[in-house]
């Protein structure tokens, strides 16, 4: 009986920790956050920049900056993390994406990635490399979640279901 106790009570101990371990070792690629404010994305593959005002419990990076609906659509086929760098391969809907992250969530990071697909019967690859820089807190009239182009126009909150 005594014995029987002890595995219960170590079981009950354990169960949480592998759990709790099991939940972070498969949290997705989108998870990805960065901290709360200002941040001035720039893809140094294309003129174009933008600022978006963050909030980090509803960022989701990729899913943000990347692919939209990234989270419904697309499945993670691995992952690693080493320090501040993290790698991802996933499968979308009639692509593959690569991805490669590296930086501080809340000063600056780079974002990479490939997106391969069947086009007219060809490979095609899309690459894209964002850069962003933390810039404070957001500016009055700017609500979360939303995007300023670097023409002025501002895209509606990207946090309406979250």
């Amino acid at each position: 009986m005594l014995m029987q106790r002890s595995a219960t009570l170590l079981m009950m101990s354990i169960l949480p920790w592998c759990l709790a371990t099991a939940a972070w070792a498969a949290e997705p690629a989108q998870r990805l956050q960065r901290a709360t404010g200002l941040w001035k994305v720039t893809p140094t593959t294309s003129p174009f920049s933008w600022e978006i005002c963050v909030d980090q419990d509803r960022d989701r990076l990729i899913d943000d900056d990347l692919w939209s609906d990234f989270e419904q659509e697309c499945t993670i086929a691995s992952q690693a993390r080493d320090g501040d760098s993290y790698v991802f391969q996933s499968s979308c809907p009639g692509a593959m994406l690569a991805g490669h992250f590296k930086g501080d969530l809340a000063k600056a990071y780079t974002l990479s990635s490939d997106t391969t697909m069947e086009l007219n019967g060809k490979t095609e690859v899309q690459h894209l490399e964002l850069e962003g820089v933390f810039q404070g807190a957001c500016p009055a009239g700017l609500a979360p979640g939303a995007k300023k182009m670097r023409g002025g126009m501002v895209m509606k909150t990207l946090y309406t279901h979250r």
